[in-house]
């Protein structure tokens, strides 16, 4: 494996990253940095690991849109690092030091109340995401009223439960349950992670700008 893949990721190249993802040579339903930081969370805490092969084509988007146009083969490769570097933070975090995870929004500002909500929904969106591809092994989760709740304010923050108006009082309690969601479920599932769960120790602060 090349050294490189194991540096953290920086808050310039997050920046480089979400501006590839935003431009028009990604697709059109590509994941945004946010989106990419929610979907990476589930993949780190859930009970099985994925290969790049299983969860990249989720980044792009639906099988049904085109492929990422890269300017040449080096390029393709250094987004594709970029990616996998900031996987591997996001899963040093939660693996090592769970009480440290932050969601990217909450270690952001943002210009505007709409601003905020878009990003915020855009992590839960990702992070339902990334259990769909194992979504029969979660399954034991859906099943207790109990854990479940752990996941609820993620399903409301994405507009996934029934509720898409919900008021900006209960948008915020769920906003700032977040964190402690994605540490209850990683919490939850530790025990069945066996060989897949990684540990190690890294700061998120050191890629919290955009």
């Amino acid at each position: 494996m090349n050294d490189h893949n194991l540096k953290p990721v920086t808050a310039a190249e997050l920046v480089e990253l979400e501006d590839f993802l935003l431009s028009g040579r990604a697709a059109r339903h590509a994941m945004d940095l946010d989106m990419l930081d929610g979907f990476f969370a589930a993949l780190a805490v859930g009970p099985e690991s994925l290969q790049p092969e299983q969860w990249l084509p989720l980044v792009w988007g639906p099988e049904r849109e085109p492929a990422p146009e890269f300017d040449s083969i080096d390029e393709m490769h250094h987004v594709l690092s970029l990616m996998v570097r900031y996987k591997r933070l996001v899963e040093s975090v939660l693996h090592g030091d769970p009480e440290s995870y932050l969601p990217l929004f909450a270690r952001c500002s943002f210009a505007g109340w709409e601003e905020e909500r878009e990003a915020v929904g855009n992590w839960a969106k990702g992070f339902l995401i990334g259990i769909e591809p194992v979504r029969e092994t979660w399954q034991p989760l859906f099943e207790e009223d109990t854990e479940f709740a752990a996941i609820a304010p993620v399903f409301m923050l994405a507009g996934l439960d029934g509720e898409r108006d919900i008021d900006e009082e209960r948008w915020l309690q769920c906003r700032d349950a977040a964190a402690d969601s994605v540490r209850s479920l990683c919490r939850f599932w530790s025990p069945f992670r066996g060989k897949t769960g990684k540990s190690g120790s890294s700061s998120m602060g050191e890629a919290s700008g955009r």
